[in-house]
């Protein structure tokens, strides 16, 4: 077998061994604010405006890939033009055998806002966010809403009604959480609430 094929399927094995319900993505440790803002290569406020599904080749291999552009409302961390288009792997309606479903990695839809802490991009001209789905997060108005198993940002409204969530999720504005990630990359630590 050459080394393409090997290096592909290892990367489908480590995919499917971490993807949610594995027993080693169990024990991953958990994602930090600090620590999505600290390995992202650029941080950004958009509005997705397209998805574009396709293919491209890592590996000697074609794999499904989605390439992304969004309007830039504001960047927080690095920088560039008012329009973001990065590739990704998987598909929007890939099923439970895509690589990006298998990753955890999030789906964008065209017409909602979020922000990206998004990784350098690879050799391979691939990117995602830095902690999968936890690196994206939904805005809507004012309002981030904060993933579950995302330490370091205080959500003010939990997504349950008795004043704790299971997975702390809730939502936070936007404001706070732009100064916690401001302040994060600048080495302060989260304010408590």
């Amino acid at each position: 077998m050459s080394s393409a094929p090997v290096r592909l399927a290892l990367a489908f094995a480590l995919a499917g061994a971490c993807s949610p319900g594995s027993p080693m993505a169990a024990t991953a440790p958990p994602v930090t604010l600090a620590g999505l803002a600290g390995s992202a290569g650029r941080i950004f406020r958009g509005v997705c405006l397209k998805a574009e599904a396709g293919t491209v080749e890592v590996a000697g291999a074609r794999i499904a890939a989605t390439t992304y552009t969004f309007e830039v409302r504001e960047y927080l961390k690095g920088g560039g033009g008012p329009k973001v288009t990065f590739r990704q792997v998987g598909t929007p309606g890939g099923g439970p055998g895509d690589l990006g479903r298998a990753a955890g990695l999030p789906v964008y839809s065209p017409g909602l806002e979020y922000v990206i802490f998004l990784l350098p991009e690879s050799k391979a001209r691939l990117t995602s966010p830095a902690g999968a789905s936890r690196g994206a997060l939904l805005v809507k108005r004012e309002e981030v809403i904060v993933p579950g198993g995302l330490a370091g940002l205080s959500s003010t409204t939990p997504r349950s009604g008795k004043g704790e969530t299971n997975d702390g999720g809730g939502t936070i504005s936007y404001r706070a959480m732009r100064d916690a990630v401001l302040g994060s990359l600048a080495g302060r630590p989260a304010a408590r609430p």
